[in-house]
């Protein structure tokens, strides 16, 4: 039985409508698709705290690959609630013991190598907890703490988590100023590089990866200055946020003389 067909019978299930309309009331919710997870939220979700459901199946992960962690410069504070596991003939939760790898760093400050945009575990500042259920526990926390990290089900159950994250001060790129200085193709391809990273987020590495590269090859000085500004784009659970961030970082690992950018500069 595939994935997405055992995914249609555990959305579809008591237990997890009724923990939709507790957490969402009558709003109105969407889903999202994950390499290896999949997300409930509001489709209108509040620019200051917001709550989300996430899924994931058997042996599962909330980054793109398993051994690789996810940056969340949109994230304030970060805190996970894990219910359990989910069994179609259960109405209630069943309780797994060690059931969530929480792998994380416990700094900002990760070195990126090779060609991914996207850290590998790897380090002195890499860490890791396995988590029951019902554990409570943040995932990020404002002195860096899990500013990188992946959740890992090692479970051969469906776990159902809540998720609740207070967002840092956002608001819509203002990208007027900051594309004067690229000429006018530049600024065609950089308005288009903006609405996939809007369509795709973070997919945007497998479905367009030759705008990427486009983008990353624009002279850096010209280049920053507009991916720093698209930091503050409303982040909708495909990781918008940390794609830009993801691809600020793959262009200092070649030209590291004009990137110095903190995620607390969003602010």
């Amino acid at each position: 039985m595939n994935q997405l067909y055992k995914f249609n019978e555990i959305i579809n299930s008591s237990l997890v409508k009724e923990t939709i309309k507790l957490l969402f009331k009558k709003q109105n919710t969407e889903i999202l698709e994950r390499p290896a997870s999949f997300i409930i939220k509001l489709k209108n979700e509040p620019e200051d705290k917001i709550f989300r459901i996430i899924l994931l199946p058997p042996r599962g992960f909330t980054s793109n690959e398993i051994d690789r962690l996810s940056p969340h410069p949109e994230a304030k504070i970060a805190k996970i609630e894990i219910k359990g596991g989910i069994k179609l003939d259960k109405k209630g939760f069943s309780l797994l013991k060690n059931v969530i790898k929480y792998q994380y760093y416990t700094t900002r400050n990760i070195k990126i190598t090779g060609d991914e945009p996207y850290p590998k575990i790897n380090g002195k500042y890499y860490q890791e907890k396995i988590i029951s259920s019902k554990g409570k526990f943040f995932v990020t926390k404002e002195n860096g703490v899990g500013f990188y990290h992946n959740l890992v089900n090692l479970s051969d159950e469906w776990v159902l988590s809540i998720l609740e994250k207070e967002l840092r001060l956002q608001k819509v790129p203002n990208l007027n100023k900051a594309l004067k200085p690229l000429a006018k193709n530049e600024q065609k391809n950089f308005q288009s590089f903006y609405k996939k990273v809007l369509l795709y987020g973070d997919k945007i590495f497998q479905n367009d990866s030759q705008l990427v590269n486009n983008v990353c090859n624009f002279d850096v000085a010209k280049i920053i200055p507009p991916l720093i500004e698209l930091l503050n784009v409303l982040e909708s659970g495909k990781h918008e946020a940390c794609t830009i961030f993801a691809i600020i970082l793959k262009i200092g690992k070649n030209d590291n003389r004009v990137i110095k950018v903190s995620p607390l500069s969003r602010q």
